[in-house]
């Protein structure tokens, strides 16, 4: 049986910045940040016009308002493209999406697993070689044929200057657009919405009870108005019909509100804007295992608390508002591990550590013995360093939001029943990460290879800034997490001091100082307003990004390491 692991959820606000901080038995093991200038964009639906096709690719770049056309690959277009070009042309010619019952298909998380090929080809992508001709040359020789004609007959039908509905399943990643299909769907809390699914229900993999599995499928399929699909989500086990019900009719509200929208609306547009990062995140990690939901805002606290006894009426008690005098991530002691996300090196706890590397093409991650004395043979020194470091890089990778191509190097180890025990534990630690992964043996050289689903760019990207000193090539930390650093420090500072209105000199960097010269209020008389402090911010170009420094305009001493932990 899965041991249940105590997770804490904490949603701290700082400015215009929040952070949903995921923490799993007093350690943090998932954050997400959201900027008003970097707003998550998964599950936002457009309405977008087709720039050009390229048959090469097979795939199509739609214009949906980004600096970036977005990717649509064939394989992500459906009967859907005709049926929403009907809808937008006010035409009354449909398509039928096909029947099928999708006993098999994966947990949902806000993505179709269910594809409404178009007619005479939905078996290229589902059939799996299955039928009359399912095995031998002849079934390959078939299939690839079938995917000949199905790309042939996608480039058809799509055409530059044409309207199309779009969903975003990939966020904009370095130079790339983000990843398109025209499979919509509309995540809900038990259930996601397929507009266009034809009937088709499935079930997540994830509820293992066939009775379960059967009572879910016929008691959504009893409520699904003609032509949508559902695919229904892990956490609908054993709920009741109000509660299905309630969210299905806030799932087709959404969409009635889309078609509204569709009639008048003018490529490329917004039609469809996902929930708040608070709704977001609620609604995909809130289970029986989180014990504790906790906000320093009133308005998340309140939004957490209007989802909460909707969605799971029971858990209302495990949520309050932060009341703490430190902030919220130094009160529950998980402020450091957010700032060593920039830092390359990872100590263990056995003295070893490893190394994180970030190339163009793929994460490497180097692992070390390092001062881990060798008291016992070598061979069982290196097992335990290497099962260590597997369950701290799994850890890096959500915690990092690390997608794409992962190399991890290994100390090499003579015996191959060692190596099966790191690639089992690594395995094993893979299985509560919610992001897809691929993971292959450790191979002759000590080497394993890992894939992880990539949707967003990883976090370090998001919260740094282009070092200006080597031209790219690397990441500094962000100037608005230095920010958050700086605010940090006044607050402690002015916790411990007995005496009010005392006059400070602040030295930053100059790209620190822009911000706080350009905020809506004079950051100096906030900050008094806050702290009852005569903050004076002066410049430094000797300062790094991630850098600064307090003096007392009293006795000109360098005052900053006597409050924080720089």
């Amino acid at each position: 049986m899965k041991k249940s692991v105590k997770k804490q959820l904490l949603m701290n606000k700082t400015g215009d910045e929040i952070q949903v901080a995921l923490v799993e038995e007093g350690r943090l093991a998932e954050l997400i940040i959201e900027r008003p200038e970097s707003r998550r964009s998964i599950g936002d639906i457009y309405l977008g016009r087709v720039h050009k096709v390229i048959e090469g690719l097979k795939a199509a770049f739609v214009d949906i308002g980004q600096k970036s056309d977005g990717f649509l690959h064939f394989s992500d277009v459906g009967t859907t493209t005709e049926d929403y070009k009907a809808l937008i042309e006010d035409d009354d010619d449909d398509d039928d999406g096909g029947e099928g019952e999708g006993d098999e298909e994966g947990d949902a998380k806000g993505s179709s697993a269910v594809q409404a090929e178009p007619s005479g080809a939905k078996t290229v992508a589902r059939s799996g070689g299955r039928g009359p001709s399912a095995s031998g040359k002849d079934s390959r020789s078939e299939q690839a044929e079938k995917r000949q004609s199905y790309t042939q007959m996608i480039a058809g039908k799509l055409k530059a200057n044409d309207s199309i509905l779009v969903q975003v399943i990939k966020e904009p990643i370095s130079t790339k657009g983000s990843r398109l299909t025209s499979d919509i769907t509309i995540a809900g809390r038990f259930m996601v919405l397929l507009p266009f699914g034809g009937g088709q229900v499935a079930v997540s993999r994830r509820v293992v009870s066939r009775k379960e599995r059967a009572r879910l499928k016929k008691l959504v399929r009893s409520m699904l108005p003609e032509g949508f699909g559902a695919i229904i989500r892990t956490v609908a086990e054993m709920q009741e019909e109000s509660l299905l019900r309630q969210d299905l009719e806030m799932l087709l509200g959404k969409w009635t509100q889309i078609e509204e929208k569709l009639k008048d609306a003018t490529p490329p547009q917004l039609i469809f804007k996902e929930d708040t990062i608070i709704s977001s995140v609620l609604r995909d990690s809130l289970n029986s295992d989180v014990t504790e939901i906790v906000a320093n805002s009133p308005s998340i606290h309140k939004e957490t608390l209007n989802y909460i006894e909707w969605a799971a009426p029971d858990m209302v008690k495990n949520v309050s508002l932060y009341q703490g005098k430190l902030p919220l991530f130094e009160g529950y002691g998980i402020a450091k591990d957010v700032e060593s996300i920039f830092s390359r090196k990872v100590w263990l706890k056995s003295g070893g550590y490893i190394i994180i590397e970030h190339t163009e093409a793929m994460v490497v991650v180097d692992v070390n013995s390092g001062r881990y004395a060798a008291k016992r043979e070598q061979e069982e020194n290196s097992l335990k360093t290497n099962l260590e470091a597997a369950r701290e890089v799994v850890r890096q990778l959500r915690l990092r939001d690390i997608g794409g191509i992962i190399v991890v190097d290994f100390i090499d180890m003579m015996d191959n029943r060692n190596s099966k025990k790191v690639y089992d534990t690594m395995k094993g630690e893979l299985r509560n990460d919610r992001a897809k992964s691929n993971i292959l043996p450790l191979s002759d050289f000590g080497v394993m290879q890992i894939t992880r689903e990539r949707i967003r760019p990883s976090l370090m990207q998001r919260m740094g800034d282009q070092c200006p000193a080597c031209g790219g090539s690397g990441v500094v930390q962000a100037r608005f997490t230095t920010i958050n650093q700086i605010e940090r420090w006044l607050r402690k500072y002015a916790l411990q001091q007995s005496m009010k209105f005392q006059q400070l000199d602040l030295y930053v960097s100059p790209t620190v100082i822009e911000p706080l010269q350009n905020s809506d209020m004079k950051t100096e008389m906030k900050w008094f307003l806050q702290h009852l402090l005569f903050v004076r911010v002066k410049e430094d170009e000797s300062l790094r990004s991630d850098d600064f420094r307090f003096y007392s305009r009293k006795n000109s001493k360098d005052i900053t390491a006597e409050y924080g932990d720089l």
